[in-house]
């Protein structure tokens, strides 16, 4: 009976935030201001699919309250700027690319664009072939380390993709579609086959009386539109009040949120209230924020935070919801929420709410709502106290309408205090929603656009490096500066330590506008090896003292690993992904570093920066299953690369299936590394490629041993020596009963070890 949204395919995930609006008013696209008009390119036409079937599959789901609640079916495409599509360069050099897609019948289409980044002055705008209804513009503002970005839905069953390229940055820009979503309900105008898809007669709009003192919690809640389905989460608030992007949503709602648009403030100004009638669309520009990151998340109370990657501006009025995790029963309850993706409603029940476990989860169990009700699409919203904070998250639940009235089913919401503590910072909330652990068992909501004080600067977050840094020494770190005040902030001090060492002062200076931020880079500090804890805080704002400082201060402890090699593990996921696990042994045998399991639902991309030393290692990942990667169609990957983005490990089998398990033997053989450059002071091996014989020879000091190992490329030991002498050693391999392809050798001396690729012809 879960009420649970699916996605189905993968995509990279995604990390730090820009921190600025979403999109950027410039007025129509290019080709609409040419005088002499462009003719639109040639249509791409998406294929049919059995809409039939997929209605039927939907109805089942939703009739037994399971699987997921979808709006648009997914077509898996690969079109960008190289191979789809038409240039035009402009009489000043700039140019100008267009794709024109067509999905007949489409309600609306919303695209995942696999590859963007955008070079200054570059943009895209969609829009329907009439300029009728145009999204965008996307721009720099919109770049993010993942280069991934999930547009907001365009009206119709046609669109035509624009790209702009001034001449300055001819070539730097990337654009590919991955997915185009062919909506076959209508989440943008619910007057539109209304008994296919908008939420039944018994909700009610916030604005309904039932809202009326609830104005800040709602003003907290998004609806969430994940590629072809849609879920709803709230903005939290943290101990530091320091506005950080938190969203709560339920772990059933995962996929990648890096293609997610969070759309507030949905709210229809004509409210319906429990009525037959329709909602009215407020209209654009809606107020969407593109992409996110995980930060933490749990099945045990169906809980995920994500961190989004903007900052709502000051003028959508957000509100940052307060929580309770005492555990304390609530005697009233109130729910907000998208349901079927429709305009925003609110529930009410006057009873209080009772702890139970439910499908594996810890749960509040609303047993009746006496006024409104919830939906598919209403997974992850907030269930609020009488006191206007938040207690749980929507997981599961047979609620629904029966005409104007509700069916009388039970909801079922994950408790907020069982998803404060877990095993780690990833399962838990407590790292992320106090940071300063201040143990708060209850804490009120946040309005960041009513300072409380004239001047009031703080901090929000530390970034400009990673939390492990592979051999690295110098770094530099970045404040972001936010004015909580009323006044412009034109000046402050910032003053940070490293490892409790005596404090450096910044003085910083500027022109912040109040609820405003900015980037500050710190002077460059210098660290050894081990772990470490950077803490930064705010000071003397325009030159006077700070009446509020419980928001100046961030902190973050990050380990530096010398002498080692970054490398990155991508794991992308099927929808099995607990079934996943890798490790990396060394020579030796040795498990040096490892991964997984995963949480199973919408395939999703993992992965893991770890430091490795010049040595062979053997990467082994792991099905519990025994089918690999892959499942209902889809086919994962793994690979294992470096920070030059050399591939030393990649998935061979082409179909995801590699059974229990697969092995690949890699080594890294730069000299780059201090610690490893004197391993051996000869170490020759030939011929290379050979057809039969390799030779070895090497010289060491003092060493009166020396192990040699073969390995094939998929990690099998071929062969094992153990020589014995002085300082000179010299061996034969013979390869002539193997098939031609690539081995590895690993000479191990000691403490000591190198490896070397070798071919075998």
């Amino acid at each position: 009976m879960t009420k649970i949204l699916s996605i189905t395919l993968f995509f990279t995930s995604i990390v730090l935030c820009s921190l600025r609006a979403q999109t950027k008013d410039l007025g129509l696209p290019k080709s609409a201001l040419i005088k002499s008009n462009l003719a639109l390119p040639s249509v791409e036409r998406m294929p049919k699919f059995d809409l039939e079937a997929v209605l039927k599959a939907d109805s089942i789901n939703e009739r037994n309250k399971v699987g997921a609640w979808r709006f648009g079916y997914e077509h898996n495409v690969d079109l960008g700027l190289d191979n789809a599509g038409e240039w035009t360069t402009l009489v000043n050099g700039d140019r100008i690319w267009r794709l024109y897609l067509s999905s007949k019948d489409a309600l609306s289409i919303n695209l995942i664009f696999d590859e963007f980044y955008m070079p200054a002055g570059a943009s895209v705008h969609l829009y329907d072939p009439q300029f009728r209804d145009i999204v965008g513009a996307y721009t720099d503002w919109n770049n993010n380390p993942s280069e991934i970005l999930g547009t907001a839905l365009l009206r119709g069953d046609k669109v035509v993709v624009e790209y702009y390229e001034p001449k300055a940055v001819e070539g730097e820009g990337k654009l590919n579609i991955g997915i185009v979503v062919h909506a076959y309900r209508d989440i943008l105008n619910q007057n539109v086959l209304k008994t296919l898809n908008s939420s039944g007669d018994c909700n009610m709009d916030v604005k309904c009386p039932l809202g009326i003192g609830w104005e800040d919690p709602i003003n907290s809640v998004a609806l969430v539109i994940a590629v072809g389905s849609v879920c709803t989460g709230a903005l939290v608030n943290n101990t530091t009040n320091n506005g950080i992007p938190y969203f709560l949503t339920a772990h059933h709602c995962l996929g990648n949120p890096a293609n997610w648009v969070c759309r507030f403030n949905w709210d229809s100004p004509t409210p319906i209230c429990a009525a037959v009638g329709n909602s009215v669309d407020p209209g654009p520009p809606y107020n969407d924020i593109n992409g996110g990151a995980l930060r933490a998340s749990n099945a045990g109370s169906d809980f995920a935070l994500i961190e989004l990657n903007n900052l709502p501006p000051s003028s959508w009025d957000v509100y940052y919801a307060g929580w309770d995790r005492t555990g304390a029963i609530s005697t009233q309850t109130t729910g907000v929420h998208h349901p079927r993706g429709d305009i925003k409603k609110i529930c009410r029940d006057d009873n209080s709410a009772i702890a139970v476990r439910f499908g594996g989860a810890d749960c509040w169990r609303v047993a009746d709502w006496d006024q409104g009700v919830t939906e598919g699409g209403s997974s992850g919203s907030p269930l609020f106290d009488r006191n206007q904070r938040i207690i749980g998250q929507l997981y599961a639940g047979g609620a629904a309408c029966t005409g104007t009235t509700d069916n009388g089913q039970a909801d079922f919401y994950g408790r907020f205090e069982t998803s404060w503590n877990g095993n780690s910072a990833a399962e838990r909330l407590k790292d992320w929603l106090d940071p300063s652990g201040t143990n708060a068992t209850i804490l009120n909501g946040y309005n960041p656009n009513v300072p409380a004080v004239v001047n009031d600067a703080g901090l929000i977050k530390v970034t400009g490096f990673r939390s492990t840094v592979c051999n690295e020494s110098v770094f530099t770190p970045e404040v972001t500066l936010r004015n909580y005040g009323v006044a412009v902030l034109t000046a402050v001090d910032i003053y940070y330590t490293l490892d409790g060492s005596p404090y450096t002062v910044y003085n910083w200076t500027g022109n912040l506008a109040s609820g405003t931020l900015t980037t500050v880079a710190l002077p460059p500090l210098t660290t050894t090896g081990g772990t470490h804890n950077f803490f930064a805080y705010t000071q003397n704002p325009n030159g006077v003292l700070d009446s509020n400082s419980i928001n100046d201060n961030v902190s973050t402890t990050f380990d530096v690993v010398l002498g080692t090699i970054p490398l990155d593990v991508t794991i992308d996921a099927d929808f099995h992904a607990s079934e996943l696990t890798w490790e990396v042994a060394d020579a030796n045998g040795n498990v040096v570093f490892s991964g997984g399991p995963y949480s199973n639902g919408r395939p999703t991309t993992y992965v893991t920066n770890i430091c490795a030393t010049n040595r062979c290692y053997t990467f082994t990942i792991y099905d519990s299953d025994g089918d690999g990667i892959q499942s209902f169609g889809m086919v994962g990957n793994y690979t294992l690369t470096d920070s030059a983005a050399n591939v030393l490990v990649e998935m061979t089998a082409t179909d995801g299936n590699f059974g229990s398990s697969a092995s690949h033997n890699f080594c890294i053989e730069t000299t780059s590394v201090e610690a490893t450059a004197t391993t051996f002071s000869q170490f020759a091996i030939y011929p290379n490629p050979t057809s039969d014989l390799l030779n070895l020879d090497l010289s060491l000091n003092s060493v009166h041993w020396v192990q040699v190992k073969l390995y094939n490329a998929t990690g099998q030991l071929l062969q094992d020596q153990q020589l014995e002498g002085n300082d000179e050693y010299a061996t034969t391999l013979d390869l002539s009963n193997y098939s031609a392809g690539m081995y590895y050798v690993n000479v191990i001396a000691g403490d000591q070890m190198q490896g070397k690729t070798i071919i075998k012809k």
